[in-house]
């Protein structure tokens, strides 16, 4: 069953492009934690790196955002709890999107976020 979100507000931050597998939401190598305690550090670790500091989640202006805008087919990819953990404990309460992949919007509002 899907969340009927009315109203969202706060701070957003914008991640460009398409597809967002959780891959790269979480790197699978911290798919082995016992709790997802600390998980929200290694929210798009390798994307972050990659982009030496010009990544939308290292930027001053996006601190303390509560809402990730992102594109299509966000969350596709292997379903895991751990992308939307990760996206909560790094402090988003929602995210916008013009289609997610089913199970991430199903497993988002299990996880405490909103889809």
């Amino acid at each position: 069953m899907e969340t009927k979100v009315e109203r969202v507000s706060g701070r957003a931050c914008v991640l460009r492009g398409d597809d967002i597998d959780t891959d790269r939401i979480i790197p699978a190598r911290y798919l082995r934690c016992v709790t997802f305690d600390g998980l929200g550090e290694y929210a798009f670790e390798d994307d972050r790196k990659q982009a030496k500091g010009d990544h939308p989640l290292d930027a001053e202006r996006f601190h303390g955002a509560r809402i990730l805008v992102v594109g299509r087919n966000f969350g596709c990819g292997s379903s895991r709890e751990h992308a939307p953990q990760a996206l909560m404990r790094r402090g988003f309460d929602a995210f916008v999107a013009p289609r997610s992949r089913r199970s991430s919007s199903e497993t988002a509002p299990r996880s405490g976020c909103r889809a």
